[in-house]
């Protein structure tokens, strides 16, 4: 509760939290329509050539090139498929628009995260008294960057990695590599967030602490259990037989959660000393 305005009604809560979600929408929505209407520039007045499907091409160039991939030329010429050919059809009428469509969501989450979270804030602002709101400024950075630096990793590395892997299960499997634009855009839309997401459990972790659920010493004595579970989760969830993708996820989740560690640690002995 703040210490200045008075408590308000329910009902102008729900208000107050339908404008915020109203002005979220509004801001992606038109970010999603400059994206798709954009020209590139370098390309002007030669042609009209929107700066969404020019993405899409360095795209489908660095996931799908493995030879010149940083992050899957090994793996590639590990299972053989470096010499591969991806070939992404249209099923259907709009099924490219539909991927940048994805696509456009993927860069808008992303780059508008900073926008939402300060939209989330000032939603919240009001029922928090002066050093709450310090603490939870410093948390959503926090977030953000987490979950930013996540999106960028999923993008990055672990996307280039997962399409190996499918393109290895599929010639194993005798298969031509047509594979649907819709489901390749649509794969890294939901791996990239999902990785995103992930990087941020170290917030949970630290709120749980806050709570007394869990402490340093509890994180200490069970990491090993903690990083086994881990990847035995990961090996049900990742869509690869292989350990590939596996390690991929699991070695930045140990570094997070050794991360997390310091963080409660650093937590436990502030609270001592208040």
């Amino acid at each position: 509760m703040s210490e200045e305005l008075p408590e308000k009604p329910l009902l102008d809560h729900v208000i107050d939290f339908l404008e915020m979600v109203r002005r979220i929408l509004i801001y992606i929505v038109s970010f999603l329509i400059l994206l798709l209407f954009l020209p590139t520039p370098w390309l002007l007045p030669k042609t009209y050539y929107p700066f969404l499907f020019y993405c899409m091409n360095l795209t489908n160039h660095y996931m799908l090139n493995f030879n010149e991939n940083i992050f899957s030329r090994n793996f590639a010429t590990m299972f053989g498929v470096n010499g591969s050919r991806v070939v992404l059809i249209s099923h259907g009428w709009f099924d490219s628009l539909t991927a940048a469509i994805l696509l456009a969501v993927l860069l808008a989450v992303t780059v508008l995260s900073p926008v939402i979270a300060w939209e989330v804030y000032r939603f919240v602002e009001p029922g928090l008294y002066s050093h709450e709101k310090r603490i939870v400024k410093r948390y959503m950075v926090f977030a953000l960057a987490l979950f930013v630096s996540g999106v960028i990793y999923g993008y990055t590395v672990v996307m280039p990695i997962v399409f190996v892997v499918a393109v290895w299960l599929a010639t194993l499997g005798g298969a031509s590599l047509f594979f649907s634009i819709q489901d390749f855009y649509q794969n890294i839309l939901i791996g990239s967030l999902a990785t995103g997401i992930f990087f941020m459990f170290p917030l949970g972790i630290l709120a749980l602490n806050k709570a007394g659920i869990i402490s340093y010493e509890t994180l200490h004595n069970n990491w090993r259990y903690v990083i086994f579970a881990i990847f035995a989760v990961l090996a049900m969830i990742t869509p690869d037989p292989t350990l590939i993708s596996d390690i991929v996820l699991g070695l930045p989740f140990i570094v997070l959660y050794f991360f997390t560690m310091w963080l409660v640690k650093r937590s436990e002995k502030g609270k001592k000393k208040d």
